[in-house]
Formats: C-alpha cells, structure tokens, sequence
C-alpha cells in the first residue's frame, strides 16, 4: 500500500449486484438498493448472503470517496483500506435510513443513539374476582 500504486482489478461487480449502469445517479442507487433490499430480505424469504452483497455494494457505490476508488481500482483497493477506516456496516441499517427508524416503528431518526430500557418490574396486586372483571 505505501509507495505502491494498486492494481486495476474489475470494477463492475457492485454495479451488477444492484443492477444499475456504472453511470447511475445517487437516486438510482438508492431506488435500485431499496427494491432489491425488499425483495432479497431474510425476513422475506430472501438470501441473507445475497442480501448482505446488496447492502455492500450499495454501501460503497453510495459513498462518493469510496466509489470514486472502486471505479479507478476495483473491490481489492477497498479491502487494502483505501477507502477509509470506516466502521463495518449492518445491513439492516438501510431500513432506518428509509423508514426512518427501526422495525419497531416509532424509533428516533438518529442513528446509533437508541433508548436504553429499564428494567422490567413487578407489582403484586391484590384484586378480587369482582374488581377484575
């Protein structure tokens, strides 16, 4: 990596995955991961290897840096760290950034700060049969 220039490698990979031309817009990268997403979820019956290649690829297509690498060099100048040291991505994250929040509904928009629950609690109560029902 230092003092070497990295080799040219295939560079359409992550495009065909999405199925999106290597010209594509932000918002088709977007629209194409969105639909794909849906479709390959586990929770839906789909791949979660496919559906984790999915959020790879549109992981580093929808990064300006980091496509700007794959375009010139390929998926091994990612792998050797040129594109930065960023933190490894949850696939599942995609629906918080389309839905605003996790599966639970409801969640806050910002991202990594989730509440804390409490602990659960016990209350004994004393009820007759009258008052319950």
């Amino acid at each position: 990596m230092f003092g070497r220039a990295p080799r040219k490698s295939d560079n359409s990979k992550y495009y065909q995955t999405l199925g999106v031309s290597k010209n594509a817009t932000p918002d088709e990268l977007k629209k194409a991961y969105k639909k794909a997403a849906i479709k390959n979820h586990p929770d839906k019956g789909g791949d979660p290897e496919k559906f984790k290649e999915l959020a790879h690829a549109y992981e580093v297509l929808s990064d300006p840096e980091k496509r700007e690498i794959y375009d010139q060099y390929g998926e091994d100048a990612l792998k050797e760290g040129m594109g930065g040291g960023g933190a490894a991505h949850d696939p599942f994250d995609i629906f918080e950034t389309f839905f605003g929040g996790g599966f639970g509904g409801g969640a806050s928009s910002s991202r990594g700060r989730r509440q804390k629950r409490g602990e659960d609690s016990v209350q004994h109560l004393r009820v007759s049969l009258e008052d319950f029902v």
